[in-house]
């Protein structure tokens, strides 16, 4: 063998042999410069867009605005809750808050004016009602007011009466009269005292009896006992009703006419029951005749102590001047009643701001101490709701700003992320309890609020639970154990049913 051969093959040997040693070296670092090229491009392929999420409709998601194609509701920022330690929040941007359409108002401080739109209709004042009654009995012999509506004025002549017992005590008066003259032409003392007194006792029954002055001395100068004696009004008004006919035979203090004065009437109001503590007597009422297109000015002057059992409305009075007549019995008007509540202490939001949750109701509060700032939930207490506003007794102080429109769409933000909630809230407040021999409950209920170890039906929301295992007697499922294992259910045995179609199929 050639020696020069031999070294050249030796040679290309221990080159080859030193670039298969370099090799993976060299790979290696490229390799690892592509894994870092590569790894930049995922995190940034990675990095979170803003996703947009239905507040109603959890699994409608996308990268950017729109609407539900379920519900139409506006999409509002998915990405945009977060908590401050343990405070639940949603941090909402100006573009967010703009398209969940999220106003704020603030709490404010001072008496809020309440007014109370009613109905009601004009009556007569039961004040101003008159009988015209006969003083004397006998019969109707005529009547000088006949229909219903007529004006009478005080004084007029109202009806004529025949009257056996009116004539006996003229006759008496005419006798005394008599016995009177002779009294005094045989100028005795005694006698003209005790004729002038018979004389004054007939006069006073006569007068009792209903006739006037100048009817009396009419019969004394006449001389003669009249039959029938006249019946004249002693009030004015507007006749409602006429109560007896010609001919018809009354006794003492019988009522004839039946008068009502309409210059003064009222306006009786209806308010309904929940209604009831919010009208005194005393406050003003703004009452609105539409039939006449008019506004009277008046105050409550009285409350009825009862409640009409039909419409169950109580009645509060407003008496209005009617000097006109305008105002008739009958005519429908509407009216505002209106009152100052509180002081200047009184804390109110606008109602739109709360949401009820059972027992408890809360508000979402932008708190400014959150960097940056974010809606957190406060429960509050109520008091009354007074037009738009209510009364906020304990939760919130003057000033603090709270979301008064969108209110629902930030809980439901925070409630796809698994936040405390106004839903879990209530959840956890509404627990329920199983009876010994099973409970049913329509409409189904939130699994989450049955206590462990009860055997329920798992439906997503369940109808029935019993403390032990079995079939659910409302669809035919098989229990699950509340607090159990993954696979408690597939465990539990089948006795004897095929789980897998047939009559539990759901």
């Amino acid at each position: 063998m050639n020696t020069t051969t031999t070294c050249g093959a030796s040679s290309l040997i221990v080159s080859l042999f030193l670039v298969t040693l370099l090799l993976p070296a060299c790979s290696d670092e490229t390799s690892h410069d592509h894994e870092d090229n590569a790894s930049s491009e995922v995190a940034a392929d990675d990095a979170p867009a803003e996703e947009y999420v239905c507040p109603m409709h959890p699994q409608v998601r996308q990268d950017g605005p729109g609407t539900c194609p379920i519900c139409f509701m506006d999409l509002v920022p998915g990405g945009s809750s977060g908590e401050e330690g343990d405070i639940p929040s949603v941090r909402l941007s100006e573009g967010a808050r703009n398209l969940a359409r999220v106003e704020n108002a603030r709490v404010k401080a001072g008496p809020l004016e309440d007014r109370l739109e009613v109905f009601g209709r004009i009556e007569v004042s039961e004040q101003a009602e008159v009988d015209l009654s006969a003083w004397v009995g006998g019969r109707i012999e005529r009547l000088y007011v006949n229909a219903r509506g007529e004006t009478v004025k005080r004084g007029q002549r109202i009806a004529r009466i025949y009257s056996p017992e009116l004539l006996s005590a003229q006759q008496t008066l005419i006798q005394a009269q008599r016995n009177l003259d002779d009294a005094r032409s045989v100028e005795s003392p005694s006698r003209t005292a005790a004729a002038q007194a018979s004389m004054r006792a007939v006069r006073d029954e006569l007068r009792l009896l209903g006739m006037e002055a100048r009817q009396i001395d009419a019969v004394l100068a006449e001389g003669v006992a009249r039959e029938t004696v006249d019946v004249f009004a002693q009030a004015s008004g507007t006749v409602r009703e006429r109560l007896v006919s010609v001919g018809d035979y009354v006794t003492t203090g019988q009522p004839i006419i039946s008068l009502a004065a309409l210059d003064t009437v009222w306006a009786q109001l209806e308010i309904f029951e929940q209604d009831i503590p919010r009208v005194a007597v005393g406050q003003p009422v703004a009452v609105t005749v539409p039939a006449l297109a008019r506004t009277l000015e008046g105050r409550v002057d009285f409350l009825a102590p009862e409640i009409e059992p039909e419409r169950r409305v109580m009645l509060a009075r407003v008496p209005l001047p009617n000097e006109g007549g305008e105002l008739r019995p009958g005519m429908f008007v509407e009216a505002s009643l209106e009152r100052r509540v509180g002081d200047e202490g009184l804390l109110s939001l606008p109602f739109s701001a709360v949401l009820w949750t059972g027992p408890r109701s809360l508000v979402y509060q932008l708190d400014s101490a959150l960097d940056p700032p974010a809606y957190v939930p406060v429960q509050v207490e109520l008091g009354e709701r007074i037009g738009e506003r209510v009364i906020i007794k304990e939760g919130l102080k003057a000033g603090d700003e709270v979301a008064a429109q969108g209110a629902f769409r930030i809980d439901a933000s925070l409630q796809i992320r698994g936040g405390p909630s106004m839903m879990s809230e209530q959840n956890a407040l509404e627990a329920v309890e199983v009876d010994a021999q099973g409970s049913r409950f329509d409409p189904p209920i939130d699994p989450a609020r049955l206590p462990d170890g009860v055997w329920y039906c798992n439906m997503g929301t369940t109808h029935y639970a019993q403390h032990e295992p079995g079939e659910c007697p409302v669809c035919g499922m098989f229990l699950e154990e509340k607090g159990g294992g993954e696979n408690d259910a597939d465990d539990t045995p089948h006795q004897g049913h095929d789980h897998s179609g047939g009559d539990h199929a759901h």
